[in-house]
Formats: structure tokens, C-alpha cells, sequence
């Protein structure tokens, strides 16, 4: 019996947390929530989007530089206890990101909305939908670009209520799911949106999907030039899976 609860605490020991979980500062997180956290990071800083930041501007970039200053105010209530992450490393890492609450090793709370400036850009994740546990999702006024994917309306979440979710004030371009609510406080700046047909796969805006669609997603693919209208199945890329798309809308129009 003795050596079963040595073998216990060595098993502890080398494998902190349960299956499924990381661990980080002796703590242990679900690795799909941190994963979702990161890929947000990784969009802002692959989108290449120009703030106008000044040198001597600590606040200004995307993501948000400060939030990995040891002097942030950001804080991560993990099971009801405060805790500090940042480490002034220069990279904005998950466990830095806005305002979070986890309870039992899952994202309850983010917070990146209006007055915490978290200066997201690029693209919502489309695998949103791994925050399965999410309550509190809030990420107005920011600089999120491109479709919100279908998979935010997964989230068990009140979309009615937008103190618990709410992603107004950005860059995202119709259509929008049919979950969002578009409130008096919905906005959007789509300015740089492309007007994309209502037709599914209809890239020459003919008002049909056919072969004409084909040929010009296969070029766009080649030469690297397609825009969002291309991205058929709203995976944030144009690639030979909407070529596919594509394909099977036209196969389905002749049966």
C-alpha cells in the first residue's frame, strides 16, 4: 500500500493535470481554451494592420503590447484567486490577454471590450466553439476583420444580452449569423468589406453558381489573389476546399 501511494504522488508528480489539460505556474488549464486564446493573438499580430503606433507609445499595437507589462492591470481570477502573468517577455501571451475568469481549469469570463483595449485584429478564430464553457465573451471595439464564423453561434451563451456577449465596433463584414443581434449598439466599420453575392460560390456575380466560378477561384488560388467572397466554406483561407465547394453546389443544381 505504501509503495501504491508513492507510485500516486510520482504520477502526480510528472503529470500535473488530467487529460486534456496544461499546465502553466502550477496551475492547470483546458489546452482547447488556451489554444483558442493564442490563435487570436497569433491573427493580431499576423495582420499586419497599421495603428499609426509612435515610438514612445507603449499602449499602441495589435495585440496590445502593455498587457505583457508586469505593471498591467489586467487581471486572471483563476478559481476565485488573483493572479498575475505578465512577464515583460514582449509577447503578448494567452494568460496575458485582457480580463479572464477561469473556474475548474475552463475560460468562464474574456474580456477585451471597450475601455480594456486589447487592440485584436485579423480574423475570429474559426474553431470559436471550443470555449465550450465561455459565459462572458466581450469584444467590442476592436479591430476584428473579416466573417464572424458560424461557430460563434455554438457558444452556450446569452447573444440577447450584450453585458455577456458582444462583438460590435470592429471590422467584420456581413453576413452576419444569425445569432448576432444587431442592436442600437451593433456597428461595424465596413469599409473594407467586399460586397460577396448572396449566392453561395457566385464569385462573378452573375447571379449563378456555375463553371464561370470555377475557373476564377482556381486562378485567384493559383496566383495567391483571392479576397473573402472566395473563402466559400468561411474558413478564413480560398483554397482547393472551397474549389470543392464550389464543385458540389453545382453537382447538387443538376439533380
Amino acid at each position: 500500500m505504501k509503495y501504491f501511494f508513492i507510485l500516486v504522488s510520482l504520477i502526480y508528480i510528472i503529470y500535473p493535470c488530467d487529460e486534456g489539460y496544461i499546465e502553466i505556474n502550477n496551475l492547470c488549464f483546458f489546452e482547447d481554451d488556451i489554444n483558442l486564446l493564442q490563435q487570436t493573438i497569433d491573427n493580431s499580430y499576423q495582420s499586419g494592420i497599421d495603428l499609426g503606433c509612435s515610438e514612445w507609445d507603449d499602449y499602441c499595437g495589435s495585440p496590445n503590447p502593455y498587457m505583457d507589462d508586469p505593471e498591467s492591470w489586467f487581471s486572471k481570477v483563476i478559481d476565485g484567486v488573483s493572479y498575475d502573468f505578465a512577464n515583460g517577455n514582449g509577447i503578448v501571451e494567452p494568460l496575458e490577454l485582457g480580463m479572464q475568469e477561469w473556474q475548474n481549469g475552463r475560460l468562464k469570463t474574456i474580456m477585451c471590450g471597450a475601455y480594456i483595449y486589447c487592440q485584436l485584429s485579423g480574423p475570429i478564430p474559426e474553431d470559436i466553439n471550443n470555449l465550450t464553457e465561455i459565459e462572458t465573451f466581450r469584444f467590442e471595439g476592436n479591430y476584428f476583420s473579416g466573417i464572424i464564423p458560424e461557430s460563434i453561434c455554438d457558444l452556450d451563451i446569452n447573444y440577447n444580452d450584450y453585458l455577456t456577449f458582444d462583438v460590435s465596433h470592429n471590422r467584420l463584414c456581413p453576413p452576419y449569423p444569425e445569432c448576432i443581434v444587431q442592436s442600437e449598439w451593433w456597428n461595424q466599420d465596413v469599409s473594407e468589406c467586399t460586397d460577396c453575392s448572396s449566392i453561395s460560390g457566385d464569385l462573378n456575380l452573375d447571379n449563378q453558381t456555375n463553371i464561370q466560378d470555377i475557373v476564377m477561384i482556381v486562378n485567384c488560388v493559383l496566383n495567391s489573389s483571392c479576397d473573402e467572397c472566395s473563402d466559400i466554406n468561411n474558413d478564413q483561407i480560398a483554397n482547393v476546399l472551397d474549389v470543392i465547394v464550389i464543385i458540389n453546389i453545382i453537382l447538387g443544381q443538376n439533380f
